[in-house]
């Protein structure tokens, strides 16, 4: 089954990936271009599976990471694997890569025209539609088509606001969008027992227990919400934090703010982080860990 979705995963990032360019000199869009951004205040799931087979489909969830390289750094979970995207719109048009890699790839290019071609790495790829209706389990949505190109037979279509909503290739593979769901942020730590969850009238709910880790989705000077109206008042025994890092297959090391190495952290072993900042995840006292291939993030 790993296997299979290795295979099917590297088929999708290839695919969106495409032959790379650079395309990163110019970071300024048309007033009247839409955004092909993914909304980062949202938790993206997708699924993939090969039509007319009795196989079953197969689901990965994109979440927002932080602001990289004039971009946005997203992190593609399915399973017990991950992959990191960089995505970037400029005035050229839709921008998809490896974050850790100085090339990208155009996936729509500007302005936006019906028949607009433009070639990447000996690859012709071609604007069909720009009012184009799609229905996926996720919604319907009027997006652009795109045609991948000649040695790719697959077509894309990205809808204003949303980013890639359905990729289909004449082989039957698919990939979809299925659900946006609004995404927590970061979560709040109880540093000890006592700490008073707030119904949204105002009454406590319960009392929490040193440990405990609630996901915020907003915050007042005074209080988290941790989702439906409940919160958690500030205080100095809660504690914010971004979320966690693991290394994966390899240790995680940690950098002093000086740029030396201060800890070798063993893989798989978490690490609160409080931040994210020029590909750089904050783990406190202005220590950091860079974001790697084998750095998993999750809030």
């Amino acid at each position: 089954m790993k296997n299979k979705q290795i295979v099917i995963i590297a088929l999708f990032f290839t695919l969106v990936f495409g032959s790379f360019s650079s395309f990163l000199s110019n970071d300024k869009v048309a007033a009247a271009t839409p955004s092909f951004l993914m909304d980062t205040k949202k938790i993206y799931t997708y699924a993939y599976y090969y039509k007319n087979t009795s196989k079953s489909k197969e689901y990965m969830t994109a979440s927002f990471t932080g602001k990289m390289k004039k971009g946005d750094l997203w992190n593609y979970q399915w399973g017990d694997f991950f992959n990191n995207e960089l995505t970037i719109q400029n005035s050229e048009g839709l921008i998809k890569g490896d974050p850790f890699e100085d090339s990208m790839s155009l996936q729509i290019a500007f302005p936006l025209t019906v028949g607009m071609e433009w070639e990447s790495d000996g690859h012709i790829f071609k604007t069909i539609s720009l009012n184009q209706t799609v229905k996926t389990p996720a919604g319907t949505f009027r997006s652009v088509m795109i045609d991948n190109g000649r040695d790719d037979t697959g077509t894309s279509y990205y809808a204003p606001g949303v980013g890639l909503v359905k990729y289909e290739d004449e082989n039957g593979y698919v990939t979809e969008l299925v659900s946006i769901k609004n995404s927590h942020y970061g979560r709040v730590l109880i540093k000890q027992n006592g700490v008073k969850l707030y119904n949204p009238k105002g009454g406590v709910h319960r009392t929490l227990k040193k440990g405990e880790g609630l996901k915020v989705f907003k915050e007042s000077s005074s209080s988290f919400d941790v989702g439906g109206g409940y919160y958690v008042k500030k205080a100095k025994n809660t504690l914010f934090y971004t979320g966690f890092i693991f290394g994966t297959e390899e240790p995680l090391y940690i950098y002093a703010p000086d740029g030396q190495v201060y800890r070798k952290v063993p893989a798989y072993e978490a690490i609160r982080a409080y931040g994210f900042e020029n590909g750089k995840f904050l783990v406190g006292g202005g220590y950091y860990v860079f974001a790697d291939y084998h750095v998993l993030y999750e809030r």
